[in-house]
């Protein structure tokens, strides 16, 4: 088949999607429900992209930790160009080629028997998780979460996530289903204890909960093994074991949320094996589709599964994003993404310790791989939530991109918007990673500096 335009000329394609006056920039901007920032993206190649008045900006956020290949990368474009030419749309109930072979990948790769698809990403995923628990805890429709847990934008999944500005006017709907504990975040330290002293105190809210639980209504456990949004925070080594261990002592299944920790990013292929704590389900997403939307739901093989009407959706059988993630998942072998995520996140580690040395305002560097977070505090440990989002801008008008975590919501105040991430394409060299840390650190100066 050609994809020769028809009724189309391909001058006029071109137009569609490369030209753009500012008169329909503003009216988007003013007709969105959402809204536009004010640099519009134009095209993207390696670690780097461009806007539409060719400023270049060296993109250290993978667009939501998505990238892990980098914009545009060939392979899988030119995967995805072939599948067009077979087929572009399938529903559900049928299967494709590209299904077939993902489904099979993601269960040898992850080590899980049952998997579920979508076309829409990881907050599917997770809904697709606590509908299994359901479906194999009969009755119980209860779930434990954590505070500052961020697992997707569903009415659903907003109601398993902390308060945040993006949720909360959401959060109502459903939160009787969800509660909550905390996440061990040892730089803060809830029970004011120290890593390796502390005999994991965090975890005494769960046996409690569970105790005390007198409707006995809880199907399962919803965690990030290394909490994204909340912080950068990599639960400490032995935590998921112990907890593990709590939960199937009182059957209740444990769900890992590895939407930002999976394929690679943290040197592995998933948190559960650089744990070796491998639980009941595990959701998928982000770098899975190599930039296309594509989720995920890896389960145990004895657990129950799900009827064809139970899991259908319209577009949840798409061929060529599944194509797309077949490809991402063969490029990470062979451009060996995760040894590099492996050495460039201890450079970036490295160079990051040093320049806590040297800055005050930088309270604590946290990370695995190239899932790295650095904490900016003033005195006592105080958020600087100001400073942190005066570096974000500065470094982007000096061609970095930044972000930060997900503000909490406290009472009336925002609190926490104080965590710069550093989650760039697993792709990054040496030279584009000491440009990035190189500015970042010029914004501290300034800071520092009061300008």
């Amino acid at each position: 088949m050609s994809f020769e335009p028809k009724y189309l000329k391909k001058e006029e394609v071109i137009d569609l999607i490369t030209k753009i006056t500012e008169e329909e920039f503003l009216k988007a901007r003013e007709r969105s429900l959402t809204p536009l920032k004010s640099t519009v993206l134009f095209k993207g190649e390696g670690a780097y992209v461009q806007d539409i008045k060719g400023k270049r900006y060296l993109d250290m956020t993978a667009q939501a930790w998505t990238l892990n290949h980098g914009y545009v990368n060939p392979d899988i474009m030119y995967t995805v160009y072939e599948q067009m030419h077979l087929l572009t749309h399938v529903r559900y109930g049928f299967p494709t080629i590209p299904r077939i072979k993902l489904i099979n990948t993601l269960s040898e790769l992850f080590g899980f028997e049952k998997v579920s698809l979508n076309n829409e990403g990881g907050g599917m995923a997770v809904e697709a998780a606590m509908k299994l628990a359901m479906v194999n805890r009969p009755g119980k429709s209860t779930f434990i979460v954590t505070y500052r847990g961020y697992h997707g934008a569903s009415l659903a999944t907003i109601a398993a996530s902390s308060p945040l500005p993006s949720v909360i006017r959401f959060e109502g709907f459903g939160k009787e289903h969800f509660r909550r504990v905390p996440y061990p975040y040892c730089y803060r330290c809830p029970f004011n204890k120290s890593y390796g002293e502390c005999n994991f105190e965090c975890l005494m809210p769960v046996e409690n909960l569970i105790k005390y639980d007198n409707n006995n209504d809880i199907a399962g456990m919803i965690i990030e093994p290394m909490q994204g949004p909340g912080g950068q925070i990599p639960s400490p080594p032995g935590y998921l074991e112990k907890l593990k261990k709590i939960l199937h002592e009182n059957d209740i299944l444990l769900i890992f949320d590895e939407a930002q920790t999976a394929f690679g990013r943290i040197g592995k292929w998933s948190a559960s094996e650089y744990y070796d704590v491998k639980p009941d389900m595990i959701t998928l997403t982000k770098a899975l589709g190599g930039g296309f939307p594509v989720g995920a739901l890896l389960a145990r093989g004895d657990l129950s599964g799900f009827t064809e009407g139970e899991e259908h959706t319209t577009f949840g059988s798409d061929p060529v994003l599944f194509a797309a993630a077949l490809a991402s998942i063969e490029v990470t072998k062979r451009m060996k993404l995760m040894e590099n995520a492996k050495i460039m996140g201890d450079y970036i580690n490295k160079r990051l310790f040093e320049m806590k040395e040297r800055h005050s305002i930088i309270g604590d560097v946290r990370g695995v791989g190239l899932f790295i977070g650095v904490e900016l505090v003033r005195d006592n440990k105080k958020p600087a939530t100001e400073e942190t989002e005066y570096i974000i801008q500065s470094a982007f008008e000096k061609g970095v991109i930044f972000d930060v975590s997900m503000p909490q919501i406290l009472k009336d105040e925002f609190t926490f918007r104080n965590v710069l991430k550093i989650k760039p394409p697993l792709i990054i060299t040496k030279e584009e990673a000491d440009f990035a840390l190189d500015v970042f650190e010029e914004c501290l100066r300034e800071v520092e500096a009061g300008i």
